[in-house]
């Protein structure tokens, strides 16, 4: 079974995900900034992490290097900054994939399970 750690502040679209994805069999955790995940990440395994960019204390982009170094898990980053630079600055430092909001869910599940 799928274990994702879902790192977004937006605690509405954070809740949304973790029910969405939970009715396809996929087990999340939910941190809202990086402190939390950081926490999380250092007491349990996942198969996978989404990561927004814009969080309150830091940048996904910054934490993003450490979070491949560290843990080696996927990362796709799930962001509001759709501008080509950023997606490309995303890709350069490691994440394996990258999906600009707004966003399908079926979509995103496509993603995540491939």
């Amino acid at each position: 079974m799928k274990r994702i750690l879902i790192i977004e502040d937006d605690k509405a679209l954070s809740s949304g995900l973790c029910r969405a994805l939970k009715s396809h069999d996929i087990v999340t955790t939910a941190a809202d900034d990086l402190e939390s995940a950081k926490a999380m990440l250092s007491a349990n395994s996942f198969s996978l992490v989404l990561l927004d960019i814009n969080l309150p204390d830091g940048n996904g982009f910054d934490f993003l290097p450490y979070l491949k170094k560290e843990y080696g898990y996927p990362v796709i980053i799930l962001t509001a900054n759709d501008l080509e630079t950023d997606i490309v600055s995303g890709l350069e430092a490691g994440a394996d994939d990258y999906i600009t909001k707004p966003f399908s869910l079926a979509v995103l599940r496509a993603r995540v399970n491939t």
